[in-house]
């Protein structure tokens, strides 16, 4: 049976299989319909066939990392929140890396390890009331 709201969709981009895992069930326990990707460029392919509610990027990774994934799609779903996640790597500080993301869209930079609960917390958060400081 479908409830009387719309069920929010959100997209999870990190390589590491372990955290899709983990934020796919945190999400889908949240009551969001969860879909995953290995990297930026997957992320890319299944925007161009769907839209998301949330997107939950980590900033390092192979092929197409976080940050130019926001940088390709800022501005072409203006409606789509986006929080990025980060447990650092090799050419940008962690500072920076957050600084770049929320520049280029992302609401927030949550640093690994993160609670599962913080994350959602920020994502069901008015938007504007997301972005801490730090």
């Amino acid at each position: 049976m479908e409830s009387a709201g719309k069920t929010r969709s959100a997209l999870v981009v990190d390589d590491v299989p372990m955290m899709r895992e983990s934020l796919a069930l945190a999400l889908g326990d949240a009551g969001f319909e969860v879909s995953t990707a290995g990297n930026g460029k997957e992320a890319l392919e299944l925007l161009q066939t769907r839209e998301f509610d949330v997107l939950i990027t980590d900033m390092w990774m192979p092929e197409m990392d976080g940050l130019r994934l926001l940088k390709e799609i800022r501005g072409k779903n203006p409606a789509m929140r986006i929080f990025g996640i980060t447990g650092g790597g090799p050419r940008l500080t962690i500072e920076t890396m957050s600084s770049l993301a929320e520049i280029w869209g992302a609401e927030r930079v949550f640093l690994k390890p993160f609670d599962d609960d913080d994350l959602i917390a920020a994502i069901e958060a008015p938007r504007g009331d997301a972005s801490g400081n730090g």
